[in-house]
């Protein structure tokens, strides 16, 4: 498989186009192996999607031919009404105390 076609692969799992494909250190990929990782087996690093959001992201082998994917939004970019980008970082969600 290509980086071509592993980010195409990669947008169909997401459900947005993937534009740029990054380590999990955020350094540009030059093929499939700086992706790589062996436990568990499979795949992790970030991505950018065509509006600009950011994410890390895990594929990962279980039970022979199954295939599991998670991402997390790191950061969102949108564009404004101006045209400009805007940045947003994701945030942990607040912790309740003592209901």
């Amino acid at each position: 498989m290509s980086l071509d076609e592993f980010q195409q692969d990669l947008s169909k799992r997401i459900g947005k186009r993937v534009i740029e494909i990054f380590t999990r250190d955020g350094e540009p990929v030059q093929g499939l192996t700086d992706l790589y990782q062996p436990s568990p087996a499979g795949f992790a690093g970030q991505l950018i999607v065509v509006n600009g959001s950011r994410y890390s992201w895990e594929l990962w082998q279980e039970a022979g031919e199954m295939w599991n994917f998670q991402s997390t939004l790191i950061s969102s970019s949108m564009m404004s009404d101006s045209g400009l980008m805007t940045d947003s970082k994701s945030e942990p969600p607040l912790e309740r105390s003592g209901m």
